[in-house]
């Protein structure tokens, strides 16, 4: 065995392979999905298994995800966590100087400390979304992220009834702004707004937008006119149709709308590792963040507008023709999507 441990190394060293060539520099790029396997409806209504043919993802773009927290310690996520390259885990020492200790998967702005998991209960919400996003995908449940190899940064903002209050708003900018400085390129914020927000949440909203980074929001679940966050046109508002791409009935509508997703029964992980069911425009725009970060992932030079534009342009027309306040520009579509970057120069 040792023998065959050195020849191996041996090879390696010198650029051999037993079919008598140089080792390989490279392969197959295509996803094969099992035969037996059935993604979530979500996914296919998306045709992420097509999108998946030319990427899974890159472990360079990263989703920040502000809401409840994540649950890492499932296995569908425990490897598609952001860590932050600058810090040193358990050492007490700000060692990238960006202000935060210790803070290796994000920062938790609702405790005012590094990690999610300690302090507070989790809501089961962040965990939820993160997982329609970016979860690693299993063939014997179908259950699975849009983007399963791109990273997702912690960022909880919501409090263990999925609430925030009056007093959080610097919570909320401090997170877009830890967002942006730390490299995301794609902000999903499945968080809606009772009460106006101040200006400074719009600020940072906006100064998240002219360094590049796009902020995928909800339109709401009253079945009236869209709020806020997504109210905003720096904001990519995101509404809910169901399996048979009708408007979800509880999905807001108005001239802000810019895209509708799956939200209707779709499927991810509870904290613990559960896989539940769940509706809500909170869980369309997890669909739009997740197909923005393929796109990155395939070409990072994009620019934000050039983003929106694939993604709007892709879009399944599904209710009146054209664009309309129910969906938008349509259902997104990671395939044609993916499809469209990929033919790019």
């Amino acid at each position: 065995m040792k023998r065959l441990i050195w020849i191996g190394v041996l090879a390696a060293l010198l650029g051999w392979s037993p079919t008598g060539g140089m080792l390989p520099a490279g392969g197959a790029g295509g996803f094969v999905l099992p035969p037996d396997a059935h993604p979530r409806w979500g996914l296919t209504a998306i045709h992420a298994p097509e999108a998946w043919q030319v990427t899974q993802g890159s472990d360079e773009i990263v989703v920040a995800v502000i809401d409840s927290g994540i649950d890492r310690t499932i296995p569908a996520l425990a490897d598609r966590m952001w860590r932050n390259p600058g810090e040193i885990p358990g050492n007490g020492i700000d060692d990238d100087g960006n202000g935060y200790v210790d803070d290796i998967f994000g920062w938790d702005f609702r405790d005012g400390d590094a990690d999610s998991l300690s302090g507070t209960p989790l809501h089961g919400h962040g965990t939820f979304v993160a997982g329609l996003i970016a979860a690693a995908f299993d063939a014997a449940t179908g259950a699975g992220g849009v983007a399963p190899k791109v990273r997702l940064m912690d960022l909880r903002f919501l409090d263990s009834r999925a609430l925030f209050y009056t007093p959080d708003w610097g919570k909320l900018v401090r997170a877009i702004d830890y967002a942006v400085d730390n490299g995301a390129r794609v902000i999903n914020i499945s968080v809606y707004a009772k009460a106006t927000p101040p200006p400074s949440v719009h600020e940072a909203i906006r100064r998240a937008v002219a360094r590049g980074v796009l902020v995928v929001g909800v339109a709401g679940n009253e079945g009236g006119r869209v709020g806020y966050f997504g109210r905003w046109p720096e904001v990519l508002t995101v509404t809910a149709v169901d399996r048979n791409r009708r408007p979800a009935v509880f999905s807001n509508r108005g001239p802000e709308v810019d895209l509708a997703a799956p939200g209707v029964q779709v499927v991810s992980f509870a904290p613990g590792g559960k896989l539940i069911a769940g509706s809500g425009t909170s869980f369309a725009a997890p669909h739009v963040a997740g197909t923005a970060a393929l796109l990155l992932s395939l070409h990072p030079d994009l620019s934000l507008d050039e983003l929106v534009q694939i993604l709007t342009g892709t879009a399944e027309d599904v209710a009146t023709p054209g664009w309309d306040e129910s969906t938008g520009y349509g259902m997104v579509d990671a395939g044609s999507a993916v499809a469209r970057a990929a033919a790019a120069p």
